[in-house]
């Protein structure tokens, strides 16, 4: 039997942080895509939903993007049939932010980035992928 690996995706503008998680990431054989501003991410994924490609297991959003921020990118995700059901990380540095602009969307984990190291972001993936 053949097994799947598993992808992710993450969309962070910070290239250090997506280098750190990538490397984490392989070793742990998962496919991963790494995304940089919020306007790519919304293509990218509009773009596997034409293609009818498969979607990712799980993608991480950080909320501080270039252009259009993570919170418009994760509605975006949770209001689409076809994508609303890809588990969502929210990582971000902001600890004051409030769950409140998600109305009755949620992400699977909503996780600061400075108090959660990437061993403990791989341990949160795997378990979520369980």
């Amino acid at each position: 039997m053949i097994k799947k690996t598993k992808k992710i995706i993450i969309i962070e503008d910070d290239l250090a942080i997506v280098d750190i998680y990538k490397i984490i990431m392989k070793k742990a054989h998962l496919n991963v895509e790494a995304i940089s501003s919020g306007g790519e991410a919304i293509r990218r994924i509009k773009e596997m939903v034409e293609n009818n490609e498969p979607n990712p297991d799980i993608i991480l959003i950080d909320l501080i993007l270039p252009d259009i921020n993570g919170m418009e990118v994760f509605r975006i995700i949770k209001e689409n049939n076809q994508t609303k059901h890809i588990k969502t990380f929210i990582l971000t540095n902001q600890e004051n932010s409030e769950l409140q602009w998600l109305s009755k969307l949620r992400p699977e984990k909503f996780l600061i980035k400075a108090n959660t190291s990437p061993t403990k972001l791989l341990k949160l993936i795997k378990e979520e992928l369980k």
